[in-house]
């Protein structure tokens, strides 16, 4: 009898296993769809390159081997890199691309992706020691943004905004240059909005100019394609002219 109820139980047991992970796919499923259907299903933008003339790229290491001399080549004019994630993690490719983007004379900055379930100072940290700035660098970017893990983040809204201060504070601090904050429209309004509304705002929006939102930079597709990058890669512009642009590397 007692064997019996013990296989009974482990019965049980795998069968609310199976349920819980049919459920978790099942939202994990109709959150890329969600997602997709956001910021991959519309039709493309045209950047109109007279009000906009400054572009550049953001890259992470799953770009691959990248040959900058060519991203230079077709006109792009700078370039944030991925550096490092969460309290440890840090990008295998970017001290290749910072160090060739400078060779080739892009434009530089690097960014940290915000991990909501970390501290925002040990996170601040695994970024300083990594990434070294010099004046002709973008200043440190700050990615938050409400996807991969942080979307099923159990923290409180409080804690996490607390945790972005601390990260952005610490930052600043080192650098002695405020952060920009990158960030998608919906992270925005439930982050970052009201909150961090004296940090250059990086916005995510692809599917049509943001006018409602006050930005410095605007990544406007995913889908770019670049000579020199072997992928897709993410396009933006910078809200200004070629003088406007280099005023704001040397005021930063």
């Amino acid at each position: 009898m007692i064997i019996r109820n013990k296989n009974k139980k482990k019965r049980i047991a795998i069968f609310l296993s199976i349920i819980v992970l049919i459920i978790l796919s099942v939202i994990g499923y109709n959150y890329g769809i969600d997602y997709y259907r956001k910021y991959y299903a519309c039709p493309g933008i045209k950047i109109d390159s007279y009000r906009f003339p400054v572009i550049g790229i953001d890259v992470a290491s799953h770009q691959g081997e990248i040959n900058w001399e060519e991203v230079y080549a077709s006109k792009v004019n700078f370039a944030f890199i991925k550096a490092t994630e969460g309290e440890t993690f840090v990008d295998k490719k970017f001290e290749y691309n910072f160090s060739q983007a400078k060779k080739n004379n892009i434009i530089v900055g690097a960014y940290h992706f915000f991990r909501f379930n970390k501290n925002g100072k040990e996170q601040a940290y695994n970024f300083i020691n990594n990434v070294q700035l010099d004046s002709l660098s973008l200043p440190p970017v700050l990615d938050v943004e409400l996807f991969g893990g942080n979307k099923f983040s159990f923290e409180t809204k409080n804690k996490v905004i607390s945790e972005i201060f601390n990260c952005l504070r610490a930052l600043e601090k080192h650098y002695n240059r405020k952060p920009i904050i990158y960030s998608n429209v919906e992270t925005y309004e439930n982050f970052i909005k009201g909150n961090f509304d004296d940090y250059d705002l990086w916005l995510c929006k692809l599917c049509n100019e943001p006018k409602t939102i006050e930005w410095k930079f605007w990544q406007y597709t995913h889908q770019a394609v670049v000579p020199g990058i072997k992928t897709d890669v993410d396009m933006n512009i910078f809200n200004g002219s070629y003088d406007e642009f280099i005023n704001y590397i040397y005021k930063n």
